[in-house]
């Protein structure tokens, strides 16, 4: 299923429909460390209302990479508010965060320079508006937020440009039939994301960070293991949990914030802003 799928999508782009020719968005570098045969790693969710069908939707589409092998989702009992991460493994929450001005953040903790857990919160405070209580929406964002998770960045992040076709992509219209952002819908990846993905994870790092079980334990900041999370905190829901701001996005709102947890370790969390969020506003 995954060759026909990526089969079908590299007819697309040579019929002149999609994506660029080559994969350049890795996300600074990151991802987890793998063994070079790619990246096998539990998906596991407290969710809750219409969000199933869409996190499901998403590891599904994400799975169609010939470099990711993540299964089904499995359910999670963690509490959504704080979203604690599982070391080695993938947490997806949601919940009324708040108006906070952000409709998802996905967070990455780095051990070592590679991916040891990750999280995605989606914010039901947002997605309960009629703006963006639409299946477009709650796509390209669960798909974003997620796609983080791997190591992956923006293919563009200017969200009035044509519409890329690809949920890692910015705009003002996910569905492109308003004709706002071209014709193409950024609910799910292109051909370019898969790309991007061989690409990551094709090389030996001798071993690898994910897991399929979580007995590897907590270690504590600073002892001088090879690999494992420093914390099984969760990080936070505003930048005064996040950290230092360390990029902007094309509206000049910091969207990525750096948090050190210790001489080798850090948690990187991205930011997907609500239209309406003003730079004065964030806090």
């Amino acid at each position: 299923m995954k060759l026909s799928r990526a089969a079908a999508i590299a007819a697309v782009s040579a019929a002149g429909l999609s994506v660029p020719a080559s994969a350049n968005h890795s996300w600074n570098g990151y991802h987890w460390a793998t063994t070079g045969s790619g990246l096998t790693v539990k998906v596991n969710a407290s969710i809750s209302g219409q969000w199933p069908t869409y996190v499901d939707g998403s590891i599904a589409d994400w799975e169609q990479s010939t470099k990711l092998s993540l299964g089904k989702r499995i359910n999670s009992t963690a509490d959504p508010r704080k979203c604690n991460p599982i070391a080695g493994q993938v947490q997806v929450c949601n919940t009324t965060y708040g108006q906070r001005g952000w409709l998802g953040i996905a967070s990455i903790w780095l051990t070592n320079n590679h991916i040891s857990q990750a999280t995605t919160k989606l914010n039901d405070t947002y997605f309960n508006m009629a703006r963006y209580n639409t299946p477009a929406w709650r796509a390209m964002v669960a798909c974003q937020e997620i796609g983080h998770d791997w190591g992956l960045d923006h293919q563009d992040e200017n969200f009035s440009n044509t519409n890329l076709g690809t949920c890692m992509d910015y705009t003002n219209d996910p569905t492109g039939t308003a004709g706002t952002n071209g014709t193409k819908s950024n609910e799910h990846p292109n051909q370019h994301d898969y790309d991007e993905l061989v690409t990551i994870y094709s090389h030996d790092d001798g071993s690898s960070t994910a897991t399929a079980s979580t007995n590897f334990g907590i270690r504590q900041v600073g002892k001088p293991v090879p690999q494992g999370p420093a914390t099984s905190e969760g990080a936070g829901n505003s930048p005064a949990e996040w950290g230092r701001a360390i990029h902007t996005d094309s509206l000049g709102r910091p969207d990525v914030f750096e948090k050190v947890l210790g001489p080798d370790d850090k948690v990187i969390t991205h930011v997907f802003w609500a239209l309406e969020t003003k730079r004065a506003n964030i806090e």
